[in-house]
């Protein structure tokens, strides 16, 4: 097996590699149109992207986007988990945006999975020496992955960092929901109650809720509300300008925006990320708690979901943080782990 090391998607076989991340079910952030809009366009600057491909002959077996970073840990998870050591130059696996951090593979049983996993964490060890970087590692891995077994058999440093949230778009029998009102029904009797209340103060009060393409000019609005809203969490700098929207443009397809409008304001807005499975609730945000007696972000949750629900999708995917609104709208919590290797000696 050789693994080999791209430094831009552009010289990377994009077919095979998205075979390989369709063969692993992986989540947009592994196709090549999301990769090339984040080498592109970086919400986050990095040093060098790394591409990583395992292959026998010339079939691709496992990939693996990776990112060096000036500061591996720039938002704190790491440290907060007790691995000091990413705090410095870092080869990490996925980035910080992508809460669902895997090794995309298409392998036959359980020993071909371990043993082409082994040979991407041990090149991904091998190009972080290359590039001098002090640590080397993957984060926000879900619980239950295979490749953190991987890891701890290779001594590496496995550690819980943060939560993310999921919403399974199917009932308690796993019948999928046939409309939002489907969905609604399987809530607790207080959050019913709140949602149909808010939705009816709000067609009130003449609000209106829209899905659409991303334009420049409501993206510009789109990220302002989403910075307001991010530095309530310490995150405002995660959705710089104008990297965020040209990002967001980048995607094509891969992206949608949600409003809630009322006149010619908009009170709550968000960009979701597609794939096939799964609407991704990805960034947005609102200026106001409650207009007119009713909460803009409850509808702009559930106009989100209402489209992942007519659209056909298996998930909605919640992220990180704000644990007390996703557990009221039904969703689960998935543990995010880092997995770092041992320090060279």
């Amino acid at each position: 097996m050789a693994v080999t090391v791209s430094d831009s998607i552009d010289d990377v076989d994009t077919v095979q590699w998205g075979e390989v991340a369709a063969a692993g079910t992986a989540p947009v952030h592994y196709g090549p149109a999301y990769l090339r809009a984040y080498e592109k366009h970086p919400l986050s600057p990095f040093l060098a992207a790394r591409y990583l491909a395992a292959a026998e002959g010339d079939r691709t077996l496992a990939v693996l986007p990776c990112y060096l970073q000036k500061q591996g840990d720039p938002y704190g998870f790491l440290r907060s988990a007790g691995i000091e050591e990413a705090d410095g130059p870092a080869l990490l696996g996925h980035n910080w945006y992508c809460y669902d951090t895997r090794v995309p593979i298409r392998a036959t049983g359980p020993g071909e999975r371990s043993r082409v996993l082994g040979a991407v964490l041990d090149a991904l060890r091998e190009q972080a020496a290359a590039d001098g970087a002090r640590t080397a590692g993957l984060v926000s891995v879900p619980e239950g992955d295979p490749v953190l077994d991987v890891a701890r058999d290779k001594g590496w440093r496995v550690a819980p960092i943060v939560t993310r949230f999921q919403l399974p778009l199917r009932s308690a029998e796993g019948e999928p929901f046939l409309s939002y009102d489907g969905y609604v029904a399987t809530l607790g009797a207080r959050t019913r109650r709140t949602i149909r209340q808010y939705l009816r103060r709000a067609a009130e009060a003449g609000v209106t809720t829209a899905v659409e393409a991303p334009r420049p000019e409501v993206l510009r609005t789109v990220g302002d509300l989403t910075r307001r809203t991010a530095a309530k969490y310490d995150s405002a700098g995660m959705y710089p300008e104008p990297a965020f929207t040209d990002f967001v443009l980048a995607l094509g397809d891969h992206a949608r925006v949600v409003r809630v409008d009322r006149g010619g304001e908009t009170l709550a807005a968000a960009v979701v990320l597609l794939d096939e499975q799964r609407l991704h609730m990805w960034a947005g945000g609102t200026n106001h708690a409650t207009v007119d007696g009713f909460s803009p972000n409850y509808l702009l949750w559930a106009t989100e979901i209402r489209t992942a629900i007519s659209w056909g999708k298996s998930w909605v995917e919640g992220g990180r943080s704000n644990q007390p609104m996703k557990t009221r709208h039904g969703m689960s919590p998935l543990r995010l782990f880092a997995c770092v290797a041992p320090p060279e000696r």
